[in-house]
């Protein structure tokens, strides 16, 4: 195994790792920027502590908060101090095409040359898939949960050491799992997936399909129930309409009886000032008297818009009947209602 080097001195070189803003930090805003700089700071307290694995989390989620360089490096060590070989060279590769990119020779020295160091220890694992298997259409090979792209079937790709649980599957065929450990130190594991059995289990649709076909024998079976003809949709409508229709009649004439009362009385009272209306010259009386003849208008003029809506809520419900009901007659009789002290309309009316 090849000695692992301290990064230390290379990376105090290059200052410290968020005190030179990227264009990705001047992007983040005040608050982001505050989170990522409070993890970095407890990750490298982890890692000068020596508790690698509490410090690559928060150093995972610093980088993924608000990137940079300087934060990609010690990433790569604390990965390379817990074994995770791999991903330390890749993140010392990725640390060093953003650091070419913004023209920082030293720190893209410095993180070429740790992933140069660790290549010759790269494990890797190569999934090799049978073509039977490869030319499935919903073929999908996971590792870890993770997928792996097609393009990479036969391909050794880079692992961390470990065990890794490989997972083949397709519609309408059996899944493939198997675990497999790569070691460490250059172990080189490679893994063929066979041609997937065919699955006994039917298919969702096909099982639907199946209970839905059974339920219409069971349906047809049964005899067959005359429905009761419905009640035509308008008919509620128009119902609805001689409700409201009939209720605005009945208003209208209980304000009309209203101010009919208050006519009147107000006539009563001004006969009461004035025995002899045309010669009497009393204010009051005259007062009186106009109340009375505006009240009487209001009363003849609600009474009767009442006894219009009253008349036009009865034909609506009578036209919302269902036919066998329409075919009724229906008698409907208003008569006025006057007195001394009583002012209105009177209706009634018979149906058969």
């Amino acid at each position: 195994m090849i000695a692992k080097l301290s990064l230390w001195p290379a990376l105090a070189l290059c200052g410290v790792a968020v005190s030179v803003p990227t264009p990705a930090h001047a992007e983040a805003g005040a608050a982001q920027k505050a989170a990522a700089e409070s993890l970095f700071d407890d990750g490298l307290k982890a890692m000068k502590s020596g508790h690698f694995a509490e410090a690559c989390p928060k150093l995972e989620e610093s980088e993924r908060i608000d990137p940079a360089i300087g934060t990609l490096l010690y990433l790569g060590e604390c990965y390379e101090k817990t074994g995770r070989t791999a991903s330390a060279w890749a993140t010392f590769r990725e640390a060093a095409s953003a650091a070419q990119a913004q023209g920082e020779t030293e720190r893209t020295r410095v993180a070429g040359a740790r992933a140069d160091r660790l290549q010759p220890s790269l494990s890797k694992l190569t999934l090799k898939v049978v073509p039977e298997t490869a030319q499935l259409p919903t073929l999908r090979v996971t590792r870890d949960n993770v997928v792996v792209a097609k393009t990479l079937f036969g391909v050794a790709i880079p692992v961390d050491p470990g065990k890794y649980r490989i997972v083949a599957s397709a519609d309408g065929y059996q899944s493939h799992e198997i675990e497999i450990e790569v070691a460490a130190n250059g172990d080189n594991k490679s893994l063929e997936i066979p041609a997937l059995a065919v699955s006994k289990t039917p298919p969702v649709a096909a099982a639907g399909t199946a209970a839905a076909a059974g339920k219409a024998n069971a349906q047809t079976s049964t005899p067959a129930q005359t429905p009761e003809p419905a009640e035509p949709a308008g008919s509620n409508g128009l119902r609805t309409a001689s409700y409201v229709t009939g209720a605005l009649g009945i208003v209208s004439l209980g304000i009309g009886t209203y101010f009919g009362v208050k006519a009147i009385s107000k006539n009563n009272d001004a006969k009461d000032v004035c025995p002899v209306a045309n010669a009497c010259h009393d204010p009051a009386g005259e007062s009186l008297t106009k109340d009375a003849q505006s009240a009487a208008t209001v009363s003849n003029v609600t009474i009767a818009v009442g006894a219009a809506f009253v008349v036009a809520g009865v034909v609506l419900y009578l036209t919302s009947a269902p036919k066998e009901k329409a075919e009724s007659s229906a008698r409907l009789e208003l008569h006025p209602l006057l007195g001394r002290d009583l002012a209105g309309i009177g209706f009634g009316g018979s149906f058969q």
